[in-house]
């Protein structure tokens, strides 16, 4: 087998991928909860899952990565501090890039839309508990959308 082959295979969403901590790059776009205010409608995004209930074919909470952050934004202490930095000399297939999870914000996002990405691994179990520990204690997201997402206080 090729390395291509290989690294295509690799790349491969499959639901045995799609587990806590998976990282996706897949299109988004404004059915999917993202707001474009340059025209756009859909892009690529880097997003990790936080959890997957494979019943009802959800992947019930995932968070975004962004490269940068607006310096023309006026953020909240909150959004601010909902944010978690992912090295890029971690995750040098995934980002080119540091960039920021934002733990702010929850999405949820069928696991088809997801098969149509591609996969780039997992997360460092010191990452993933960064993020949880934020996702846990922010006070951007509700208690009750915290239960929903099984986001708990460990």
């Amino acid at each position: 087998m090729k390395l291509e082959d290989l690294q295509a295979e690799y790349r491969t969403v499959t639901t045995d991928k799609l587990v806590t901590g998976a990282l996706i790059e897949t299109i988004l776009g404004e059915d999917d909860g993202l707001v474009f205010n340059n025209g756009r409608h859909s892009k690529p995004k880097k997003i990790i899952i936080i959890g997957v209930d494979k019943e009802s074919n959800t992947c019930y909470g995932s968070v975004l990565v962004n490269t940068n952050m607006n310096p023309k934004a006026n953020y909240s202490e909150p959004y601010l501090a909902a944010q978690y930095l992912l090295k890029q000399e971690n995750y040098e297939n995934f980002l080119r890039y540091d960039s920021f999870v934002d733990c702010g914000e929850v999405f949820s996002f069928s696991i088809d839309k997801l098969l149509k990405g591609e996969y780039f691994g997992t997360l460092s179990e010191q990452d993933k508990q960064g993020i949880f520990e934020i996702l846990e204690t922010t006070d951007t997201l509700s208690t009750k959308l915290k239960k929903r997402f099984g986001i708990k206080r460990r």
